[in-house]
């Protein structure tokens, strides 16, 4: 079976375990307990933190303690309380601007929208238009389902305004508890420590996690429940923390056990901030990564202290074949290099967790670690205090990686912000765009948009389609009304080869044969195949120079690969040449190391170092002609070097338009 570039990028998460130790339950509730229970069941998020106040006392007296508790309508009051009486215009105006994103965030629409009017958005600087953006995101969602909200408000990128991230999680949290999903609302809340740089709300929020994880424990959703299946560590963790807070306990000297051996179990985890000794008054032993912020501190970050490498994927389990072609690719650009030290060990990561997978390196004294794969245990690696180099095959979304911690991915938004720039450099800045419908076409498409505009384009309307539906007549009508009346430079397009094919045919129906179609590699199998491929003639798109590319050298190379590797070179081409490009990196950290904005020449593109330790792809530009591709440009450093979008994590959009 094909694995596909989109299903890497979103690998399933694996199932979490903790160390639990076996006392008795407590037999009853305390009143307040039942209440915070009833409220999370019913979904009152908003009745929860007024039940919640009440119980602690007065109301906040300042905005940033009202947020930090979670209530933002007696945020909102009291900003605009303080703006009335400043006496600096613009203070005045800066609290009042801070008093309408409260309101939006508490969900009062009528008071979020009347003060935010007075604010155009050609008067707000950069991060004062994207907190702005997300109010108004937020102002729309009151009263929609919160199932459908969270379909409109997805998580944000890793280059997100960190004022604007940890919103938009507080948001997702909230919509997941309104529907009695606490342990996806706990990893929201987990997700939203990762951005706050206050220490204030950091506290607050903690806190919240593990009110809401002594819900979730007398809901029975607790870590080894089914709900837990899919949770990252820290999630787990909280939950397997909430279970001891649970119990009742002989002795204390029982109970403290219990928290030393969860703690063994949970290394920096982030209870040992504060939550620890608050509840349980209990000195941690440890205590959480240090968060780097804004990027990555490149002098700061560790030298190999060997010369081993090891590399660490699934070999076992459902991305059994996509870990050996990345394997096999690894392996082949080492025996390629003469210079090379000794063989690589391998990890089986299947059923390690990202603790488990540090421990091992450091035992068999590794300098350079290259894995894991899926995305969950690549985040949870980039919270890990670890002094090994290592590079992460997935995209994270942490912002605050340590310092010698890389993240390298063949990302479908990467190969969209790829097509835009070079819609842009051709001199194309007016698109239509249809995408599948669901996450991935929603993401695929934001990155396009974003690059696109960046480069001075726009969208001129935009459409989904459903996958599964054998015509796709409908949206493409839709689309072509507005292509006759704007004079559209081209159509972007993001599918699977068989979608791809169907809308190629379906555009010359309806008498768009002279309608440029743009695409990702994903619309092409990385195998010639003129008979299936005739009807994308014309097309063009983005792949990378391994293959696509042309030469003898290239040619020679790919010939060498099948003969050694048959079956994972010549039918996952693309995670071949990242396992070689993966190499390629690791080579070059164990030589002199990584810094921001170095370029290489590589299999998957020209790589670039961003500066928060994401490695960007530059990529080949193809066309179907009699139904194979046919290379047009291959990607250059100069490119790459003169492309000031490409160096900054910041193109990402936290939210779908």
């Amino acid at each position: 079976m094909q694995v596909t570039t989109a299903r890497l990028g979103d690998l399933a998460r694996e199932p979490g375990s903790s160390i639990i130790m076996t006392v008795y339950k407590k037999p009853t509730l305390g009143v307040f307990a039942i209440l915070l229970l009833a409220l999370v069941l019913a979904g009152c998020a908003q009745q929860l933190r007024e039940a919640q106040n009440r119980t602690l006392g007065t109301p906040a007296s300042t905005p940033d303690q009202a947020i930090a508790e979670g209530d933002y309508a007696r945020a909102a009051e009291l900003y605009a309380q303080a703006s009335a009486t400043a006496s600096d215009p613009d203070r005045a105006r800066q609290l009042r601007f801070e008093a309408g994103l409260a309101a939006a965030q508490a969900g009062d629409a009528a008071m979020a929208k009347q003060i935010l009017a007075s604010f155009p958005p050609s008067t707000l600087n950069d991060l004062e238009r994207a907190r702005y953006e997300l109010a108004r995101r937020e102002v729309n969602l009151v009263g929609t389902a919160p199932g459908a909200a969270l379909e409109q408000l997805p998580p944000p990128g890793s280059g997100t305004p960190p004022q604007v991230a940890e919103r938009v999680w507080e948001k997702r949290a909230q919509l997941h508890f309104e529907q009695n999903q606490l342990i996806a609302g706990i990893g929201a809340l987990v997700q939203r420590g990762v951005w706050l740089v206050d220490d204030q709300m950091l506290r607050g929020n903690d806190d919240a996690i593990y009110s809401k994880a002594l819900d979730a424990i007398t809901a029975g959703q607790g870590p080894q429940s089914q709900a837990a299946q899919n949770a990252d560590q820290t999630t787990v963790g909280w939950l397997a923390l909430a279970d001891i807070g649970q119990r009742r306990w002989n002795s204390r000297r029982e109970r403290d056990q219990a928290l030393a051996a969860w703690e063994e179990r949970y290394p920096q985890h982030p209870a040992t901030r504060a939550v620890l000794e608050q509840r349980f008054d209990y000195r941690a032993r440890t205590s959480p990564v240090e968060r780097n912020r804004p990027g990555q501190r490149f002098g700061q970050a560790p030298r190999p202290q060997s010369d081993t490498v090891a590399l660490a994927l699934p070999m076992t389990g459902k991305f059994a074949n996509a870990a050996e072609a990345i394997r096999d690719g690894f392996m082949f650009a080492f025996e390629n290099d003469s210079s090379a030290p000794s063989r690589p060990m391998i990890y089986d990561t299947n059923t390690m967790s990202a603790n488990e997978l540090v421990r091992r390196a450091e035992s068999d004294r590794v300098g350079i670690l290259v894995g894991p794969l899926d995305k969950p245990k690549v985040a949870e690696m980039a919270r890990l205090n670890s002094q090994i180099p290592t590079i992460g095959l997935n995209y994270s979304d942490i912002p605050d990686s340590r310092a010698g911690f890389y993240q390298f991915a063949l990302a479908p938004e990467d190969e969209a912000r790829e097509v835009a720039r070079q819609a842009s450099k051709k001199g194309r800045n007016r698109a239509l765009a249809l995408v599948p419908s669901g996450d991935w076409g929603r993401r695929v498409f934001t990155a396009f948009r974003m690059e696109l505009e960046s480069q001075g384009g726009q969208i001129i309307d935009q459409a989904t389609y459903e996958p599964s539906e054998p015509d796709h007549r409908d949206p493409i009508q839709r689309l072509l009304k507005s292509y006759r009346g704007s004079g559209a430079d081209f159509i972007f397009v993001a599918g699977q080869p068989d979608q791809a094919r169907l809308i190629r045919s379906q555009l010359r129906y309806y008498r768009a044969r002279n309608l440029s179609m743009l695409t990702t590699s994903h619309a092409y199998t990385g195998t010639p195949n003129a008979g299936d491929d005739i009807d994308l003639n014309g097309v063009e798109f983005v792949d990378m120079p391994w293959v696509v590319g042309d030469g003898d050298f290239l040619a020679s190379r790919r010939a060498e690969a099948e003969q050694r590797y048959g079956s994972t070179a010549k039918h996952y081409k693309r995670l071949f040449a990242m396992g070689m490009d993966a190499w390629k990196l690791t080579d070059r950290i164990a030589e002199q190391g990584l810094r921001p904005d170095d370029l290489f020449e590589g299999m998957s593109g020209v790589l670039k170092v961003n500066p928060d330790g994401t490695i960007r792809r530059y990529l080949a530009w193809a066309v179907f002609r009699n139904g194979e591709p046919q290379l047009v440009e291959m990607p250059s450093l100069s490119d790459a070097r003169n492309d000031q979008a490409g160096s900054s994590a910041d193109s990402r959009d936290p939210w779908a338009p």
